[in-house]
């Protein structure tokens, strides 16, 4: 029988980390259903949607769960996908030998050695999550199974430049993927700014002249795409603020594009055309809960 991150813990889960002066322990894995009802609400029938943008909120098990679910969902009717990720393109050939691989501990391991996992949990902005080796394996084990599936690496850096250059990095790897192959879907896992239409235009604490940069996205809007962001009822996730890392409430991160939702308990999907900065759909999770930082052996 395979298993799926949906339906299994992480070997990882069974241990506490230790951050610091803190012990915290990983949260309980994702609802299984709940994620397979939101999968099942994305439309991904819908013209324009060979690439299907899921903008997260990094450090939950839920968001790389639900890319699972849909690079499930196509791999199940046959389609050739390619799952991009936010990790460093440097991984490209580790993640690759990964997925050949028969996911053993020494093969983990050597997934890790790279220098996007060396991160500290402290620095650790949420990407490198147990969350993410189980999504890895997941692809890894549908391979297996015969699903045409790759995952590309496609954050490119910033070549010292910040973080506008970092997003037009980033936006050129992806545009290369995808016009390289058109017969292929495209499943990408991205911060949730980096996948908006545009700048937003009401963001405080920026110095005179100064603008915010211009997401990863919005130098591909000319490409067939359904951006998504993807929010949550309530719980936590693992970020990076105010010079801090460690799981933090969703809050009023988990509005809901200012639709009424009948059922708050459930998944949630709706369409925000008129989000002129944003993306053109809102899922609303019920809940997040951390993916907290995996830290590679020893």
């Amino acid at each position: 029988m395979r298993w799926s991150i949906l339906d299994r813990w992480s070997r990882a889960a069974l241990m506490p980390f230790a951050f610091g002066l803190a012990t915290v322990a990983l949260a309980m894995p994702p609802d299984t259903g709940a994620i397979r009802d939101a999968a099942a609400l994305v439309p991904i029938d819908d013209d324009g949607a060979r690439i299907i943008v899921l903008g997260e909120l990094h450090g939950t098990r839920e968001t790389p769960a639900l890319a699972e679910a849909l690079v499930r969902r196509l791999a199940e009717r046959g389609e050739p996908v390619t799952l991009a990720l936010e990790a460093h393109a440097s991984e490209q050939s580790r993640i690759d030998a990964f997925l050949a691989s028969s996911g053993d501990t020494a093969s983990r391991s050597e997934l890790q050695s790279g220098p996007f996992w060396a991160v500290q949990p402290g620095r650790s902005d949420g990407r490198r999550s147990v969350a993410l080796l189980d999504l890895l394996d997941a692809v890894r084990r549908l391979r297996g199974d015969g699903a045409a599936l790759r995952v590309l690496a496609f954050d490119a850096g910033n070549a010292g430049a910040g973080a506008a250059e970092r997003n037009r990095r980033m936006a050129a790897r992806l545009r290369e993927a995808v016009e390289s192959d058109s017969a292929r879907r495209f499943v990408v896992l991205i911060g949730n700014y980096h996948a908006r239409r545009a700048p937003p235009t009401n963001v405080v604490g920026l110095m005179p002249g100064q603008a915010p940069p211009v997401p990863t996205f919005a130098h591909l809007a000319d490409l067939s795409m359904l951006r998504i962001n993807v929010s949550a009822r309530a719980g936590e996730f693992w970020a990076c603020m105010a010079g801090t890392c460690g799981p933090r409430p969703v809050g009023a991160r988990g509005a809901f594009g200012g639709a009424t939702i009948p059922d708050a308990e459930a998944p949630a999907f709706h369409r925000t055309p008129d989000d002129a900065t944003g993306w053109a759909a809102q899922l609303r999770l019920p809940t997040f809960s951390v993916a907290a930082p995996a830290v590679p052996s020893r």
